[in-house]
């Protein structure tokens, strides 16, 4: 029996960036960790598959939808609480579902160096450490202290910054055997005016280079040993290729935009179709950055 807190046949396109997918079979917004905890091991042991939702930013979900349950953590497990150490370093302790880019405004504004160019990434803290969400030469990973995450069977365990495994775009959150469910972060001091203006800086730029005006989901592909994933899909006269309503953006080469009514499988044909055509030009295979379901 699954649990009776547990909604059925919620739609998934309106929790992701892409507004794409869906309805996922079960729905469950958990309050705290225990909740999260919870579900998600009732779940795995009983062989139903878990997709861990943040605010959706790095998903493509199917057009049929998710066959098991979805779970929900920034609905409502998004708290965070604040301190300031000895030495002047400021200190968060946040839930999974917390916005990354709400505790990086809050650090700049505390004076917190070392996420005011994480300012302007829309996904959760979970989401950020799972795949060490990054850009302009940050990353999650360097603000990393503690992870507190449970296993299959509900088993709590936190880990030191140097047991995560990070690295580009990955951790040993990646493959989805563990669920985390909250990070501890520390930023060294810094100056709160220079700190706002190198974020704002920042976020100008992604208003300028990024199609900010369209559904996307950032970045997607990684980018390649010395190379950009953006410069190769251009190079190979790709700006603006389209399937169905999906399409390469004219404004920046590595973003794939939504036009309208683009499909979960417009995604993928797409992608797979710039790969293809990237590795016949420039013998350089792209990997995706986004997770597909």
């Amino acid at each position: 029996m699954v649990s009776d807190k547990w909604l059925r046949d919620v739609p998934l396109a309106p929790r992701t960036t892409w507004r794409i997918g869906g309805p996922a079979k079960f729905f469950f917004a958990p309050e705290t960790p225990d909740e999260a905890v919870e579900a998600w091991s009732s779940a795995r042991q009983r062989g139903i598959p878990v997709l861990v939702l943040g605010k959706g930013s790095n998903l493509v979900v199917a057009d049929e939808g998710w066959p098991g349950l979805a779970l929900a953590l920034s609905d409502r497990m998004n708290k965070a609480e604040w301190t300031r150490g000895p030495s002047g370093n400021l200190r968060v302790r946040a839930q999974a579902g917390a916005k990354l880019s709400v505790l990086a405004a809050s650090a700049v504004r505390s004076g917190g160096a070392g996420m005011e160019k994480l300012a302007g990434i829309p996904g959760s803290l979970g989401g950020a450490v799972l795949m060490n969400a990054g850009a302009y030469g940050q990353e999650t990973a360097q603000v990393v202290v503690s992870v507190l995450a449970c296993d299959a069977e509900g088993r709590k365990f936190e880990l030191g910054a140097d047991e995560c495994a990070f690295g580009y775009r990955t951790s040993c959150f990646r493959d989805g055997e563990f669920l985390v469910l909250e990070a501890g972060l520390e930023c060294a001091p810094g100056e709160a005016a220079s700190l706002k203006a190198e974020m704002e800086r920042h976020l100008a730029l992604r208003r300028e280079k990024q199609p900010l005006e369209l559904p996307n989901a950032g970045s997607l592909f990684k980018r390649p040993q010395g190379d950009f994933a953006g410069r190769l899909v251009e190079a190979a006269g790709l700006k603006g290729f389209r399937v169905g309503d999906a399409a390469i953006s004219e404004k920046h080469a590595n973003f794939a935009v939504n036009l309208g009514h683009a499909t979960a499988r417009d995604v993928r044909r797409l992608a797979d179709e710039v790969i293809r055509r990237v590795r016949e030009r420039f013998g350089v295979e792209l990997e995706t950055e986004q997770i597909f379901l």
